[in-house]
């Protein structure tokens, strides 16, 4: 019994010091590395929207949206 509370508390010890011998030394100067930022290519063509008419306001498909959302509501109430 006393073999292996001295075992346990020799390491006790050792991972202590090796934590405080970690401490001690002073961080290694690395270089930083220079990673460049990832290039998003284009949209294909087809999957570019075209741009709104002049006459459309930009409340125009604010208001769309409301009215389709007004629709959806009126279906579920329904069922």
């Amino acid at each position: 019994m006393l073999d292996y509370r001295n075992k346990l508390q020799q390491l006790v010890l050792l991972v202590l010091m090796l934590l405080a011998s970690g401490c001690a030394s002073p961080p290694c100067d690395t270089p930083a590395l220079r990673v460049t930022a990832p290039r998003i290519p284009p949209l294909p063509q087809e999957a570019i929207q075209p741009r709104a008419p002049q006459w459309c306001s930009p409340t125009c498909s604010h208001g769309l949206t409301l009215e389709r959302e007004s629709w959806r509501k009126h279906m579920i109430e329904r069922r």
